[in-house]
């Protein structure tokens, strides 16, 4: 086994959009990530102390389908057992719509090949880890180190986008937590929305080609507000008055999990006086913030 290798996957801030749409295939469902700096999920493996043999292991223990990634990226490689456990560090809390466990399963997916063959091209890499990633959950296509759009029954990359939006999202977390998986088996879907979600996806996709932070963030309020009967967030009426106080962009919220947020920009030049008076504003109603930086893939 080669020296140490540890791989990293970041966590997100909800969804900047996500819906589905109509098509020849019926309803397809697809989201816009918007992945963070400070969120990631780093994965290396620690060969077990002593000669008795062990089973593969993984810590924390209850990342069962990390290690299920491992296992059965190993087993369809032909590769042998592996005397280690693995390592999973995160900062990614669990079940607020963070992306922790789909980061969990594509650290670990990728560790599985970098730990034999760490020359590997990374657009193998990438295909493999998705392989398995999309037989374990619904997810987000968090392989790019940017804005994606991807189809999110299959992970399926739809564009991979290059911006220079400059978000700061400054987020409450509502508490509890979703079970995504449980979520979206019970998702139902209606032809309007479909039609309105089209649309939307077409005016995100225009809006990021073109660096306007202004009109992402409308897109991203538009998504917040089509899904809160699914998923209501108590914090959204709160967030747009403080929006509109302190001339925030727009919201940005988990769609299975308990986010939600205000999205301002490093481009407007009164951004970090915004961004104290907007957490002071939610922290005087009683919600505890945290600001996270939107990851970009530059030009």
């Amino acid at each position: 086994m080669p020296a140490e290798i540890v791989t990293t996957v970041h966590g997100t801030f909800g969804e900047i959009l996500q819906g589905y749409t109509f098509g020849a295939h019926g309803f397809e469902h697809f989201l816009f990530t918007a992945p963070v700096e400070e969120l990631k999920s780093q994965a290396r493996l620690c060969p077990h102390d002593g000669t008795a043999k062990k089973r593969l292991g993984i810590t924390p223990s209850d990342r069962a389908k990390a290690l299920s990634a491992f296992e059965l990226l190993s087993a369809e490689l032909g590769y042998g057992a592996t005397d280690c456990t693995i390592e999973i560090d995160s900062n990614i809390p669990v079940a607020k719509g963070y992306a922790s466990s789909t980061a969990d399963i594509l650290a670990t997916a990728q560790l599985c090949i970098r730990s034999r063959h760490p020359e590997t091209p990374e657009p193998v890499v990438h295909a493999l880890a998705l392989s398995v990633a999309r037989q374990l959950e619904y997810g987000d296509y968090l392989l790019h180190p940017g804005v994606a759009a991807c189809a999110q029954r299959s992970h399926r990359l739809l564009t991979a986008y290059r911006t220079d939006l400059r978000w700061t999202l400054v987020g409450v977390d509502e508490g509890g937590w979703v079970r995504t998986e449980e979520f979206h088996q019970e998702s139902p879907e209606d032809l309007g929305k479909a039609r309105v979600y089209a649309e939307l996806f077409a005016q995100l996709d225009t809006a990021l080609r073109a660096d306007d932070y202004v009109a992402a963030a409308e897109v991203a309020s538009r998504s917040a507000e089509l899904h809160n009967d699914r998923l209501p967030k108590k914090s959204l009426e709160d967030l747009r008055r403080i929006q509109r106080d302190q001339g925030a962009l727009g919201v940005c919220v988990a769609h299975s999990g308990t986010l939600a947020g205000l999205i301002f920009s490093r481009h407007q030049p009164d951004h970090d006086l915004r961004v104290r008076e907007c957490r002071s504003e939610l922290e005087s109603c009683g919600y505890s913030t945290e600001t996270f930086t939107l990851k970009e893939a530059q030009r």
